[in-house]
């Protein structure tokens, strides 16, 4: 059973997809209050290990503070440039003793959950590697066009200027048979962040106009909360992000 369960997370954490696009996933887990620090430590182990040394990405590891019935209480992010760039590096890892050593330590702490790939469609606001707090709004989108330009605008308008957080866009990738077909990631700096940035929404014309263009093109599905706990990886997000 324990090799079945690092294959499992082996399988989580090295999952490809065949875009061109800026490339990053989700392997989501789930462990207790007690092992939530011996995970911590043991990606950092990982990440220090000279493999990694040749890592081109960015991973994030993130606790879950609001997900409804997700079983999930951390996430692994891992972002690339590219699909090619991630299949690469990937490939360089296997069998190698540390990543060996840290799936079976993350055997020991918890069980996988699941694990989605999407690549990014496109971004606004400023794309900066201080924001720790993500909300994520999953979207069954039947017009993308429509839904990109209905953000866009949103984005160019006066309300749109004075936004002080980041967001992306992102296409489902792959990750099971769902209604969502895009993700709208928003960063913030804190939860005190988004809170003030939400109250200014109360009768405000411009976010009454994305929403009533959004609704024609996307059904909204919910909100996901989490925190990033940590970042290892050389790539900013900004460079992650750039055409």
């Amino acid at each position: 059973m324990k090799c079945l369960a690092s294959l499992s997370f082996g399988l989580l954490l090295l999952a490809q997809t065949a875009f061109a696009s800026t490339a990053w996933q989700i392997a989501s887990i789930r462990t207790t209050p007690a092992n939530a620090p011996k995970v911590l430590a043991a990606t950092d182990k990982l990440m220090a290990s000279e493999p990694m040394k040749a890592f081109p990405g960015r991973v994030l590891l993130q606790v879950h503070l609001a997900d409804g019935t997700d079983p999930a209480t951390h996430s692994f992010v891992t972002l690339y440039k590219s699909a090619a760039e991630r299949e690469k590096f990937q490939q360089t890892l296997l069998g190698q003793p540390a990543w060996n050593e840290f799936l079976n330590t993350l055997t020991s702490l918890g069980e996988p959950v699941a694990s989605t790939r999407y690549t990014r469609v496109k971004s606004w606001g400023d794309i900066v590697d201080t924001d720790d707090v993500w909300e994520t709004h999953p979207f069954a989108v039947s017009d993308p066009a429509a839904f990109v330009a209905a953000l866009d605008a949103l984005m160019a308008s006066p309300t749109g200027k004075k936004f002080p957080g980041q967001v992306h866009l992102s296409a489902m990738a792959g990750g099971g048979i769902t209604p969502v077909t895009h993700v709208v990631s928003v960063g913030w700096a804190s939860e005190a962040e988004a809170e003030a940035w939400a109250n200014t929404l109360q009768g405000n014309a411009d976010w009454a106009k994305y929403l009533a263009d959004s609704r024609k093109a996307a059904d909204h599905l919910g909100l996901n909360v989490v925190r990033d706990l940590k970042e290892w990886g050389p790539a900013t997000l900004g460079e992650l992000t750039a055409p």
